[in-house]
């Protein structure tokens, strides 16, 4: 079982901030000022935890992964086991290397990705009753969704790892980015469109933590 804590914002743009939102693409003073709007909006509040079966998590996985990753959960079993030091055998020396750019080790990203989307589609399906329309293929968003009338476009970011201000960080880095899209595709489609922005923080094999932006615009 996977416990997964979840915490939740409701973020509203009126139709200047969604403006801003596409200039704060292209532009550095428009992405200093959209984040000082973004500042004064609701923060993050614990919502829920509950558990989720593995079987369930593979599925979900399966699912709404981009990219076809085998066993992703057995190779972040895997890398909490490595880090903890369970694979590092004693008694050898450290090796140096004459290298200005010394990168530490890091899981495998695809599984970290592909439990991100994988949890990302489930609590889509959980919170807002949704249903999957459309899984694009290296495109924007990862997910495109709908339920009671709306449109849900769902991105996911996915990290381990790390800690909770820089995976709040990475949410907010990539809120102007959603809005912009969303904003255009509200132009496009008859119904209400709705953005779900899912970053998820594995903490340990059993144990993760979501931040839910739920994005509606004017």
């Amino acid at each position: 079982m996977v416990t997964l804590e979840i915490e939740f914002r409701n973020l509203h743009f009126s139709k200047e901030e969604q403006n801003l939102a596409t200039g704060a693409n292209t532009r550095e003073v428009l992405r200093n000022k959209f984040e000082r709007a973004l500042a004064k909006k609701p923060p993050f509040t614990p919502a829920k935890t509950f558990s989720i079966d593995e079987s369930v998590l593979k599925r979900m996985i399966w699912k709404y992964s981009e990219q076809l990753v085998y066993q992703p959960l057995n190779e972040i079993r895997f890398w909490f086991e490595y880090s903890s030091g369970v694979y590092i055998e004693p008694g050898y020396p450290p090796l140096f290397y004459a290298k200005k750019d010394r990168r530490a080790l890091s899981p495998n990203k695809s599984a970290v990705a592909g439990i991100g989307e994988g949890v990302a589609g489930l609590l889509a399906q959980r919170l807002y009753q949704c249903r999957k329309l459309a899984r694009p293929n290296h495109d924007y968003p990862d997910i495109v969704m709908e339920a009671v009338r709306k449109t849900y476009l769902v991105e996911s970011k996915a990290t381990i790892d790390s800690s909770e201000a820089r995976i709040k960080g990475d949410i907010d880095q990539e809120v102007p980015r959603l809005v912009s899209f969303a904003s255009s595709c509200t132009q496009l489609d008859a119904r209400p469109v709705v953005a779900l922005l899912v970053g998820t923080l594995i903490v340990s094999e059993s144990a993760y933590r979501s931040f839910v932006s739920e994005i509606t615009m004017s």
